[in-house]
């Protein structure tokens, strides 16, 4: 079975910190308001993204985030049920969550092929890899510009 993990700020949405927004949360269309009228706006072609990708992979998350927060917002926009063992932590070791992500699907029965991780940074990808030896990292919005070609790159892998 082949992995997806996602991070979220800078790569599925614009905001740099969803966990600084405040509830209640109104929705309008791929845009996400918080009680403070700051928005948070999915960008183009996420959710034809993740319907095709869950098609073909296991979907999840590793994001630097407050779940009790960023969980309301992502399930505002209706796309968390695509996210299986997501991990939204107060904390900045993706390396971690991954390898957990990864337990627990191998616990479930998985026999996983190959793990892709997208962010919009590298900067935690020097423990993910001793963690994750072989991920396949691509940087959003550097490696591929749109989630149509990220979608591609994805094919040609």
């Amino acid at each position: 079975m082949r992995v997806l993990i996602l991070d979220l700020d800078g790569t599925l949405w614009d905001h740099e910190d969803a966990s600084r927004l405040v509830p209640p949360f109104t929705v309008n269309g791929n845009c996400v308001i918080d009680d403070y009228g700051e928005e948070l706006h999915l960008f183009p072609g996420v959710r034809e993204f993740l319907e095709w990708a869950s098609e073909r992979f296991v979907i999840s998350i590793a994001s630097w985030n407050v779940e009790d927060l960023v969980r309301p917002i992502l399930e505002a926009l209706e796309i968390w049920g695509y996210f299986r063992h997501p991990k939204i932590e107060g904390h900045p070791n993706k390396a971690d969550m991954i390898r957990r992500t990864l337990e627990q699907l191998e616990i479930e029965g998985y026999e996983i092929s190959e793990v892709i991780y997208v962010d919009d940074r590298e900067i935690h990808l020097r423990d993910i890899r001793r963690s994750v030896p072989n991920v396949k990292f691509i940087q959003m919005w550097v490696d591929v510009k749109s989630f149509e070609e990220l979608k591609r790159k994805l094919e040609g892998l």
